[in-house]
């Protein structure tokens, strides 16, 4: 992204669990057992696991066993993780996790920061997958270790019944999160699908599975002993003759190397531009694919207004590729636009259910913003101070009026935002260095903090407009200066190295997204107080000034508009004649290099009404 400080920062500590999170019991799945040497049709389940009886099994077959050093470590669990550096608060988010899953709680056994490596495995029952030679498995897991870059977490393949395991599968390279490396961060729960067709191949009727916690090529020095791994709700299927599938859908990326997917749930007009439609794809069948054609219509209130397709024309079995679809520009005008994304191929697609997809955002005159729109979480420090903010990529040049936020209200588990705290904000560069402080506020009423559902934006101003500069980044960030609690609330998830919190010296990254936003609107500083019978005039920026100032003011209707400036003779200075200005925000700049140092008044004439703010000017 550019942020090069942040190549690798991580908050290591534990991240709230989310307050709207509240699991419900779950049916158990009926355990199927193996129908030896029968064929199955696409999609049917030829084994199933969802650890409701623990190493016991519950899947038809038999047990499950451990292996390794540490295989103990393996435990049918419902609570979650325990130990010093990991909580409840991180279990496993899988269908059923109700009902139990199994867990390596290796940092329970590594108490006091303890930095033993651990190493285990649990392997499946032998299965004769000699009548179903087209599977593929999939699973929920959710895992977080330390404290190496190294691979650590495996799904390994056995086709001798377990005397060797040839094929390994890098399970911490599925998510994508952080260049593919987790480290320790609470990566969320994710499902993982993987072909094992080429696995079996050498003999599908002894296989046998494992989750294997080791680190082969540890480098010397390097210990696996935190956190956890969490396994459920496990499948192998007879994968389809014919079945495409939509992996993920962007209607933007992150213009850097391309690796980097980042798209906003809010542009400004400023920062209006193409955007780089994609899908990522996967053939899950066992015969190859052909013509492979995603299509991408967008349409707002007018209706549809883009329709185009991006084609492959071979996409090989069991493979993953990406289709781009180029050539949309959102136009400079409010609106909330859907985008559908259909793939499709030659002939018919035996599992259409994953084809489509459709995702959301919107235009707005003045926001940039990452979050949802409405808190469903909150993070805080305690009472210590902090930042917690987005990154915004510029592609245009704009001038920043304020950083907007929200904070939040507190819960059974975390406090909130007290009445007398002070919020402020930061606006700091690709390196994370300091741009501009926003001037802070103190948090005076129950209507400026958010509850859950809830968005009531805090405008941050800056005393001085901002230059920012098309093709950088910059991260807007609120701030806390300790003291009273400040609760920031959260939004919706973000992509790795997006949404930072800097705590204690150090800068990390997490994937809750904070509800701080840009803000593009010259009216920002007119408050109530400053509008009379609609017109609204803003204080000069900067005062004092030097060579300029800029004037903001704002009409509910067009209207014969002019400003005068007098000194405090009452004499006019200088009269500009606006001529006829539409309804909405305006901006204007008076030349002061030309006046003599002191105080002046400058005055609007709008729509039968006069507004006068005091100016200074210092040379």
């Amino acid at each position: 992204m550019g942020l090069a400080t942040l190549a690798s920062a991580q908050w290591v500590r534990n991240t709230p669990a989310r307050s709207n999170f509240v699991p419900t019991k779950a049916t158990p799945l009926r355990a199927q057992p193996i129908d030896q040497g029968q064929a199955k049709a696409g999609g049917d389940a030829v084994f199933n696991e969802d650890f409701a009886n623990g190493l016991a099994g519950n899947n038809g077959v038999g047990a499950w066993t451990v292996s390794g050093a540490d295989g103990a470590l393996w435990q049918a669990d419902t609570d979650g993780p325990n130990g010093d550096f990991s909580d409840p608060s991180e279990v496993i988010t899988s269908p059923t996790a109700a009902n139990g899953f199994l867990i390596f709680d290796s940092n329970l056994s590594n108490p006091g920061g303890s930095t033993t490596n651990r190493i285990g495995a649990v392997e499946s029952p032998v299965l004769d997958l000699s009548a179903t030679p087209n599977v593929h498995i999939e699973f929920e897991s959710k895992l977080r270790w330390c404290c190496t870059a190294t691979p650590t977490h495996w799904l390994e393949v056995s086709t001798d019944g377990g005397s060797t395991w040839p094929t390994r599968f890098n399970l911490s390279s599925n998510a994508r999160i952080n260049e593919d490396i987790h480290v320790n961060e609470d990566i969320g729960t994710h499902r993982h699908r993987i072909n094992l067709s080429n696995a079996i191949a050498a003999d599908p009727a002894t296989v046998r599975i494992r989750f294997n916690h080791e680190c082969y090529d540890c480098p010397t020095g390097a210990f696996v002993s935190h956190y956890h791994w969490q396994i459920d709700d496990l499948s192998i299927l007879e994968s389809y003759q014919t079945d495409v599938a939509l992996v993920k859908t962007l209607y933007d990326k992150y213009p850097d190397d391309g690796d980097a997917d980042l798209e906003y749930s809010v542009y400004p007009f400023s920062q209006l531009r193409e955007l780089n439609m994609r899908a990522h794809i996967r053939n899950g069948a066992y015969v190859d694919a052909t013509n492979v054609t995603l299509n991408v219509q967008v349409s707002g209130g007018g209706g549809q207004v883009f329709s185009q397709d991006g084609t492959i024309a071979l996409l090989p079995a069991n493979t993953l590729d990406s289709i781009t679809v180029n050539g949309y520009t959102p136009a400079a005008a409010p609106d909330d636009l859907m985008v559908n994304f259909t793939l499709s191929t030659d002939g018919t697609d035996s599992l259409d259910s994953d084809n489509t997809n459709s995702k959301e955002f919107s235009v707005h005159p003045h926001w940039y913003a990452l979050d949802d729109g409405s808190m469903d979480g909150r993070q805080r420090n305690g009472g210590d101070p902090y930042l917690m903010g987005n990154a915004f990529w510029i592609e245009n040049d704009a001038m920043l009026y304020a950083i907007d936020v929200c904070v939040a209200n507190g819960s059974t588990s975390v406090p909130g935002t007290a009445l007398g705290a002070t919020v402020g904000g930061q606006l700091l560069d690709t390196n994370l260095d300091l741009v501009e402080l926003a001037e802070p506020i103190e948090i005076t009423a129950s209507n400026q903090i958010t509850g859950l559902g809830q968005a009531r934006w805090i405008s941050l101003v800056f005393q001085n407009p901002v230059q920012l500069i098309g093709g950088s980044s910059y991260v807007a960030a609120l701030e806390h200066f300790g003291g009273p609690e400040v609760t920031t609330a959260t939004s919706g998830w973000s992509v790795p190295q997006v949404s930072f919190i800097f705590d204690n010296g150090t800068w990390f990254w997490q994937e809750e997204t904070p509800m701080v936003r840009m803000n593009f609107d010259p009216s920002v500083s007119i408050t109530e107080a400053d509008r009379v019978g609609g017109v609204g005039l803003g204080q000069n920026l900067p005062n004092p000034a030097d060579e300029r100032t800029s004037v903001t003011f704002e009409l509910k209707e067009a209207s014969a508009t002019t400003l005068e400036v007098r000194d405090l003779s009452g004499k006019v200075v200088r009269l500009d004649n606006l001529g006829n200005r539409g309804a909405g925000s305006h901006r204007v700049t008076i030349n002061t290099a030309d006046l003599t140092e002191g105080v002046y008044f400058y005055t609007l004439t709008a729509a039968g009404q006069r507004l006068s703010k005091r100016m200074v000017v210092v040379h």
